[in-house]
């Protein structure tokens, strides 16, 4: 009854040359609101220095320079000049890694868990201690970035990590697909990434199953080998870039860029400014703001991790009511029925869904069944 769920096919667009990535204005942080300094404004500081602390974890200076501390209506910001050199990151040097030697690098420089964003890598592991299974997955959310290479490649530091994960959950099932096991699927297909539904799909476990699993996607172990094994902070991200253009043409660029923490995209801005006038973040299946690339944009690690150069944007695009065409139920890939929530079609199976976005992305009426799946959720779970 359901078919596959639908996948973009983007094509490659070539480089167009080296790019300028030590900029001339300042690095711009925006704490949240219940963020804990811990400096006390304006200091020097330089890369990996702790600046503040919020709910996801510390965050560290993501360059040597000037830190000040701002304030405006739109709430406070951090800006760093930098003055110093632009330090790169160092090769991963195996070791044997003792229980001390793994904890204390999460929270020192500023993990996250990138599958889970909303929680430091130190508390994620700590909330996960009576887990029965682990679980090593080859795919991130939207796989814009394949990590399996350069984790392969360092295949004898995956096998330190995993010795000393045997040590820290001895009672823990380690489901392997970076090394070990076979990938489920012969190519990448959204929503594979998404951690719940490759349980469910793998693991053959309900959504809800996801709360008890230690789950590390290929990004999180990047980011986590290379603070364990080049001592390297958690201050940039790999990111794909990609471009529509007017006939809707999807491009997507054949290299990533790295960026980062609180790095102005000015330099991107300015070489693709001439052609594409607005970008949003992220993936194709969620709903982010449109932004003008005339007012600049400071890029956040932990929330943003792909770039869309967009040629034109409707913002005058509305809902219209549902035509019934069944599009959203018919590639829901868990078969969760979101048309039940516009439409007399059947009901809606809340445990089912798991707000992959594919349903909104594809209706023709525009109608953003994902805002209507959380407003359902809250009112009849409490979700």
């Amino acid at each position: 009854m359901f078919s596959k769920p639908f996948l973009l096919q983007p094509r490659t667009v070539k480089e167009t040359g080296n790019r300028k990535t030590v900029l001339d204005e300042p690095y711009t942080l925006f704490p949240d609101k219940d963020a804990l300094l811990l400096k006390d404004f304006p200091v020097r500081v330089s890369v990996g220095d702790p600046l503040y602390k919020q709910s996801s974890g510390s965050v560290l200076s993501p360059v040597n320079g000037i830190a000040s501390l701002e304030h405006s209506e739109e709430g406070s910001k951090i800006r760093i000049v930098q003055d110093g050199n632009f330090i790169g990151s160092k090769p991963w040097i195996p070791k044997v890694l003792k229980k001390e030697e793994v904890l204390e690098p999460m929270d020192r420089l500023g993990l996250v868990s990138l599958d889970f964003p909303e929680h430091s890598l130190l508390s994620y592991f700590k909330s996960r201690q009576k887990t029965s299974l682990i679980i090593l997955a080859p795919f991130t959310r939207t796989q814009d970035v394949d990590y399996l290479p350069e984790l392969r490649k360092n295949s004898e530091c995956h096998t330190r990590f995993l010795e000393v994960l045997k040590f820290l959950f001895p009672e823990a099932q380690i489901r392997d697909y970076i090394s070990d096991l076979k990938s489920p699927v012969k190519n990448y297909t959204y929503p594979w990434g998404i951690p719940e539904y490759f349980i469910s799909q793998t693991e053959k476990l309900p959504f809800s199953k996801i709360k008890e699993i230690l789950y590390l996607g290929p990004e999180t172990l990047y980011n986590l080998y290379r603070a364990l094994f080049a001592d390297f902070p958690f201050i940039e991200r790999e990111i794909a870039l990609y471009f529509l253009g007017k006939n809707g043409g999807l491009r997507k660029a054949d290299s990533t860029v790295r960026i980062r923490n609180g790095q102005s995209l000015k330099f991107l801005f300015e070489e693709y400014g001439p052609k594409y006038s607005n970008f949003t973040l992220n993936s194709f299946y969620e709903k982010n703001p449109v932004r003008d690339i005339k007012k600049g944009f400071y890029w956040d690690i932990r929330q943003n991790y792909s770039l869309v150069f967009l040629t034109k944007h409707d913002s005058g695009r509305r809902e219209f009511p549902c035509v019934e065409c069944g599009e959203c139920s018919y590639n829901c890939p868990t078969q969760a029925n979101p048309m039940a929530l516009v439409s007399s079609f059947g009901n809606f199976n809340s445990s089912l869904c798991m707000e992959c976005g594919i349903c909104t992305f594809l209706c023709p009426s525009t109608i953003s069944l994902r805002n209507k799946i959380r407003t359902w959720k809250e009112a009849n779970h409490g979700f």
